[in-house]
């Protein structure tokens, strides 16, 4: 009798192991494609970088604190050459898992700034203090949401 309560115990255990694994499963990659189309730039201002972040309750990330998270930040650089770039920025976000993502959506935020010879930088805006991070019109955000 002991022996058929262990056997129905343990496939009680697989049943809800299976369950737990069928709920959280890799998220993959998501990818955004950022276009740029910037001239004019200051001779000062050397990379572009395209920062992104995306945030769902679905979403498991560990930060950088080692911390789970359900929102994410990935940011990349591009090269300016002769005060433009024309390009289409990929912004990758890996290494995360969806728990339960069916119905749920996510959000998701780029912005751009300006990085300088000396290793300094800040939001392009049309009322910078620093005549270098001026663009008119200032780029707007690029945002919205999707479903898993």
């Amino acid at each position: 009798m002991v022996s058929r309560l262990s056997i129905a115990i343990l496939a009680g255990c697989l049943v809800a192991a299976q369950a737990l694994v069928v709920a959280q499963a890799p998220g993959g990659d998501v990818t955004f494609k950022v276009p740029l189309n910037l001239t004019k730039l200051s001779t000062d201002i050397t990379k572009v970088r395209v920062s992104c972040r995306l945030q769902s309750t679905a979403l498991v990330a560990v930060n950088v604190s080692g911390q789970q998270s359900h929102d994410m930040a990935v940011g990349i650089d591009v090269p300016v050459s002769n005060g433009q770039v024309v390009t289409t920025a990929t912004v990758v976000f890996s290494n995360f898992t969806l728990t339960n993502p069916a119905g749920a959506t996510a959000t998701y935020q780029c912005t751009l700034m300006g990085l300088d010879n000396t290793g300094g930088g800040a939001n392009f805006s049309e009322s910078s203090a620093d005549p270098k991070f001026r663009l008119t019109p200032t780029p707007a955000p690029l945002t919205g949401t999707f479903a898993w």
